[in-house]
């Protein structure tokens, strides 16, 4: 009973000094200094009558309230006679026609509204207000992807703005069916998502799992899509990531066009992309603007770096430790020779070393950017030489070290990256107890969970496991362009064929 009360509505009530006793009650006004109430009279043609317009001063633009708004106001007498209505309806007819807006019955929409940067106006006598669109939110700049840099694509980034994102992806995708939903979040925040995705393609079922996640959440503010992520996924804790965001408008085209969903959140300039399969991490932005065999050459190198990455430094361990007669006799007793006067366990100086590396990276990412080249050469060479010499770490595994390090930088995500990193400590430590079983034991349960796994309903492993009918081989390498006629089955989509089976008709 009491949240059903919570949710009433207060109508607004047409004596104006109640609606101005309330909005500075609401507001705590005048110590909320950039909360601004404006006083005015306007002419009617049998008398006069008293009005107020309330407004943020940096979220509104104060040119659109004087030319459009106060101008409409005092542009000539209004005659209330010309109809039987009510003044509410009257005033929006003939005065309020300059500025795009809007009627509304009760104080909390119209709070809300202010609170969006919209100017609200009340006069005496009306039953309702009117929201003027006169929202002017300072936006950064359109700049480059930081994270997901190309040489050959769109050299085009998202930014904090939601319209914005959205006009982004618009500009590529012109069609009708590109739907964008609105939908708040938040209980006090009420931030802005938009869950946008192209009519007649994109699975309902999956549309409706999305949207009903995203409704369903309940929470009092949200700041990010990595909030929003972190809200809607199921596999919170586990350390691979099953949610891709993308900082590229023209990757989250791409992906729409494929029927997939992606969700824009104000005040963030990463858009998220559902469902999220093991293959659209591999995926980098430059493959879509490569020749196929280029794009499939990096990506050979990329899947190397990335296995680089997550196993060098345990199979080095379960070799060292209970395999020896994998190596070359001469090769073994270099690395035994290098490793004579080192006083820690192999286990331990390994860990030493991958947490000293952990630590220069995310050092390089908190400091100065001018700073972060010095840092690089202090921690990789000085501290690197200094450390041999003085027999705390041995060369061999300092090699180790960074040759996983290159692997983890390859990755074409900082999600998947920083996954892959926590794993790798996982690894490291099914090797040191049971050297290649160990590490099996490890790679077994992890697919096991990869395998049953799911990002909004779609298994993330497909089409790999559980096999769908789509090429695996296609999954993770380029198809050349005219190649890709249809879309992924495991999506479901409404229309499955993307481009015509012969597209090239230049060939006919």
């Amino acid at each position: 009973m009491g949240d059903l009360m919570s949710k009433q509505k207060t109508p607004i009530n047409p004596a104006l000094s109640y609606s101005r006793d309330y909005m500075i009650k609401t507001y705590t006004f005048p110590e909320n200094f950039d909360f601004k109430i404006r006083d005015f009279r306007i002419q009617f043609k049998d008398g006069f009558a008293d009005g107020f317009l309330i407004f943020f001063d940096g979220l509104s633009n104060q040119d659109y309230i004087n030319r459009d708004i106060l101008n409409a106001l005092f542009r000539r007498p209004v005659d209330l006679s010309l109809s039987d209505s009510d003044r509410t309806q009257t005033l929006f007819k003939q005065i309020m026609t300059i500025a795009p807006l809007t009627i509304e019955w009760d104080y909390e929409t119209a709070i809300d509204m202010a609170n969006f940067g919209n100017c609200v106006v009340f006069i005496d006598g009306c039953d309702g207000c009117f929201v003027a669109d006169v929202k002017d939110w300072n936006k950064r700049g359109v700049s480059e992807p930081l994270q997901e840099s190309s040489l050959s694509g769109p050299q085009e980034a998202f930014n904090e703005t939601i319209l914005s994102n959205v006009a982004a992806i618009r500009k590529i995708l012109k069609t009708s069916d590109l739907i964008a939903e609105n939908i708040p979040v938040g209980n006090t925040s009420k931030t802005p998502c938009a869950l946008m995705y192209l009519r007649g393609i994109t699975n309902d079922d999956l549309l409706s799992e999305v949207r009903r996640r995203l409704q369903g959440i309940d929470t009092e503010y949200i700041y990010s899509s990595s909030d929003i992520e972190m809200l809607m996924e199921k596999h919170s804790l586990y350390p691979m990531t099953h949610t891709l965001k993308t900082e590229r408008p023209d990757r989250a085209a791409a992906m729409l066009a494929d029927g997939k969903v992606i969700v824009i959140v104000q005040g963030s300039p990463f858009v998220l992309i559902l469902p999220t399969t093991a293959a659209d991490l591999i995926e980098a932005s430059e493959d879509n603007y490569v020749r196929a065999p280029e794009a499939n050459f990096m990506r050979l190198v990329r899947l190397f770096g990335l296995s680089l990455c997550l196993l060098l430094p345990a199979i080095f361990v379960a070799i060292m430790l209970y395999h020896h007669e994998m190596l070359p006799t001469d090769l073994l007793l270099a690395i035994e020779a290098s490793r004579e006067k080192v006083p820690f366990p192999l286990v331990a100086e390994l860990l030493l070393m991958e947490f000293s590396f952990e630590l220069i990276k995310e050092a390089s990412v908190r400091v100065p950017s001018p700073v972060g080249s010095t840092l690089g050469i202090i921690g990789g060479l000085i501290l690197g030489q200094a450390a041999v010499e003085a027999n705390i770490v041995s060369p061999i595994l300092i090699i180790i070290v960074s040759i996983g390090g290159i692997g983890s930088f390859a990755t074409p995500s900082v999600a998947l990256s920083r996954s892959l990193s926590l794993l790798r400590f996982v690894y490291i430590l099914f090797a040191a107890a049971g050297g290649f079983l160990g590490l099996i034991c490890g790679l077994f349960i992890n697919l096991a969970y990869l395998s049953a796994s799911d990002s909004f309903g779609v298994p993330f492993l497909s089409p790999i496991a559980p096999h769908n009918g789509d090429s695996v081989l296609g999954s993770l390498f380029v198809k050349p362009i005219w190649k890709k006629e249809m879309r992924p089955k495991n999506l479901a989509p409404k229309d499955p064929q993307k481009q015509p089976h012969i597209s090239r008709k230049w060939e006919k």
